[in-house]
């Protein structure tokens, strides 16, 4: 039996060279932006990196952590006792005695708005992800990119994906917190003293196990929703369920041409992301070199806190002349991938191959 896996690699290099040539500049700005909010385009395994990231909300930095070696070497009542002239030099007439204590609570108040944005810019990232799935999946059928008119047109999916993401994300994390409860009654006696450096260490295989189980489900369920049942409900207007209850069955009936797809996948998404890096590091240095040259002179010239904005300005535009360029590089390597994944799909069953037209071209040249 052939594997489609194997044989629709070169008819992906194909489409993909058939959507995106001859170059047109704005076609590929809109395909950057939709694949800025999207990354990588295989069976997504990579996404269940994220567990590795429940619970490592700080490091041993802090000068209190573990691993540092300060500590005050005088009582803290002696170190507040000053003497005269000290404590004249450090609230003398030039320095009002509560600007310490202002200068802290506003740069508390600054971090604490800088962090506030960041989670809402990351929240508003992830959850455009889902519909801009959608956008380029049509995209790839239509062979043209409209942003608003596709983003319009698939609301409804987009809220369906990302509500099926945020539960498939809960459940998982649910039965993690389960597998670990029993695991601190049963082997553990429920009793935190019991947890220590030696009970971790012994528990330290099963937990590598039940992670690593947990992470590779996670990541073929999430893979499989983004790069199959995603072009279901895009060209049959497919629920996810229903689109899962469709592909569950293709799945049971050809388990194989499945195994190849993921291996085949995984395989060529660690190429792609080979090649993504090395174009993303030589975009870096043709934008930072030039980039960071100009601000340090601009610096030089104008100094103080002009200078500094100016020179941070700079840093601004290249940091974003630098993400589209990055952006501009997976264009092509995301584009490739869908096409495998849905040419794939549609070889293993006619029925629900999403690209009909697509592949009668690229085969009939």
């Amino acid at each position: 039996m052939a594997l489609h896996a194997v044989d629709d690699i070169d008819d992906a290099i194909d489409a993909t060279k058939s959507f995106l040539f001859p170059f047109e500049k704005w076609m590929w700005l809109r395909m950057a932006f939709v694949v800025f909010f999207i990354g990588g385009g295989g069976v997504g395994l990579n996404n269940a990196q994220s567990f590795s990231n429940f619970g490592d909300f700080g490091g041993n930095g802090g000068p209190s952590g573990p691993g540092s070696d300060f500590q005050l070497a005088t009582p803290l009542e002696t170190v507040l006792s000053l003497p005269g002239d000290l404590a004249m030099q450090v609230s003398g007439p030039g320095v009002p005695s509560g600007a310490p204590d202002e200068l802290l609570a506003g740069a508390g108040l600054l971090v604490f708005a800088v962090i506030g944005l960041v989670i809402l810019l990351a929240l508003a990232y992830g959850i455009l992800s889902n519909f801009m799935e959608f956008v380029l999946t049509q995209a790839l059928i239509d062979r043209e990119i409209h942003v608003r008119r596709y983003f319009s047109e698939h609301v409804g999916d987009g809220i369906r994906l990302f509500l099926f993401r945020l539960v498939l994300g809960i459940v998982w994390l649910g039965v993690a917190f389960v597998i670990g409860v029993a695991v601190f009654f049963l082997t553990l006696g429920g009793e935190a003293a019991n947890v220590g450096a030696s009970s971790v260490l012994a528990l330290s295989g099963l937990f590598i196990a039940v992670f690593a189980v947990l992470a590779i489900s996670y990541g073929i369920v999430f893979g499989f929703t983004t790069v199959f049942v995603v072009p279901l409900m895009t060209a049959d207007n497919d629920g996810v369920l229903s689109g899962w209850s469709r592909l569950w069955g293709s799945i049971k009936g050809q388990p194989k041409q499945y195994l190849a797809y993921l291996f085949f996948s995984i395989v060529l998404q660690i190429g792609v992301g080979i090649v993504g890096a090395i174009f993303g590091i030589i975009a870096l240095i043709v934008v930072g070199i030039p980039v960071g040259l100009a601000a340090f002179a601009l610096y030089l010239v104008v100094q103080g806190t002009v200078g500094i904005v100016l020179a941070g300005g700079i840093g601004l535009v290249g940091g974003l002349v630098f993400i589209v360029l990055s952006a501009l590089v997976q264009v092509p390597l995301t584009t490739f991938l869908r096409y495998y994944a849905m040419l794939v799909l549609g070889d293993i069953d006619a029925d629900m191959d999403p690209i009909p037209e697509v592949r009668s071209d690229i085969r009939a040249e």
